[in-house]
């Protein structure tokens, strides 16, 4: 994946691009100028504004009605090694106010991995109440039965037990993910209809007029996991519990990255989500500039959005991309504090 990486850049450079940065003396390299102008139609002044220190975001056009596709790229002064190690130590990377907890699975998943997480009450009620087609909460017609029916409802052991009963499921979730892939994940049954798991993660590898993420190596390992194996990869899963709408969401994301030529790629896919999501996969490139103690980190995020249908559809689909491009302005900015930082 990532020898090809330059490939999506190397197109002609655009005459009046080349014109105002020689001009200007500026240094954004040839290839990410290609990116930017040819795949997200980042305009003169949108790279006058990158270069110093602006955040560059783009929400993209998608294959359907379902998908929140969003770009963005942000100049940060460090090398590959030092975002390949951040990336690496997910718990601090990703800390913001929008993570309420956060951890990481060992290469076997156990419940000492998730023995931190707390369980929001609506949860728990949405646990006591889920039949297959209406849940609240994104899971498999097993798993409703199972808390419904096991879990010490009305006493005082109800709070814990439903807990514990979250956290074995992850564990379950993670163990059948890590030996067979997304394929072994039963489906959700919160509602009919519902698109199979793997079949909802290969809706957003989809060609798309934009490939300047585009990682076919990358996806295919994140795709095809645990049967392909990436060379160079290097892969973990973390689970966590974030800030999404009104209610906090419960995932597991399995993230892998590979380094070659001076470039990093960083890929997550979404394994689980308890709200929201049918799936969701995040792209992360660091660009180095040869010569200068900087480089670029751009990110795409692709999700595909279960609560975008009926009447409402079109008016939630814009407030759901412009919420999308708000917050990945914020967290890249926080990505260049902590990229920048000591450490």
């Amino acid at each position: 994946m990532i020898g090809q990486v330059h490939r999506p850049f190397c197109l002609a450079l655009a005459t009046s691009a080349v014109v105002w940065l020689s001009a200007a003396g500026q240094s954004v390299p040839p290839d990410t100028l290609v990116a930017l102008r040819t795949f997200i139609r980042a305009s003169d002044a949108d790279l006058r504004r990158l270069e110093r220190g602006a955040v560059l975001t783009k929400t993209l056009e998608a294959p359907d009605g379902k998908e929140i596709n969003s770009f963005g790229v942000i100049r940060v002064t460090c090398t590959a090694d030092v975002f390949a190690a951040r990336v690496r130590d997910i718990e601090r990377f990703k800390a913001s106010e929008y993570v309420i907890q956060i951890g990481r699975f060992q290469a076997s998943p156990s419940l000492q991995d998730v023995a931190p997480l707390v369980l929001d009450p609506g949860d728990r009620e949405a646990m006591r109440a889920c039949k297959p087609g209406s849940c609240s909460l994104r899971l498999p017609a097993a798993a409703m039965n199972h808390f419904r029916t096991t879990i010490p409802w009305g006493t005082p052991a109800e709070t814990e037990a439903a807990a514990a009963a979250m956290r074995q499921f992850l564990v379950d979730e993670a163990r059948t993910y890590t030996a067979a892939g997304s394929g072994a994940l039963a489906d959700y049954a919160d509602r009919v209809g519902t698109v199979p798991r793997g079949e909802a993660f290969r809706l957003l590898l989809r060609p798309t007029p934009y490939h300047a993420e585009y990682q076919p190596e990358l996806f295919k390992y994140l795709d095809e996991f645990p049967r392909v194996h990436g060379s160079g990869s290097d892969s973990f899963l973390y689970w966590s519990r974030e800030k999404f709408g009104l209610k906090p969401t419960i995932s597991i994301s399995h993230s892998a990255l590979q380094r070659r030529d001076g470039v990093v790629a960083f890929g997550s896919k979404q394994v689980f989500a308890s709200h929201y999501f049918e799936s969701s996969l995040g792209m992360a490139l660091f660009i180095p500039v040869a010569g200068v103690p900087h480089g670029y980190v751009t990110y795409l995020n692709r999700s595909r959005v279960d609560t975008l249908r009926g009447l409402l559809a079109p008016l939630a689909r814009v407030v759901a991309a412009r919420r999308a491009r708000d917050g990945l302005e914020r967290m890249l900015i926080d990505v260049k504090r902590k990229l920048e930082s000591p450490g």
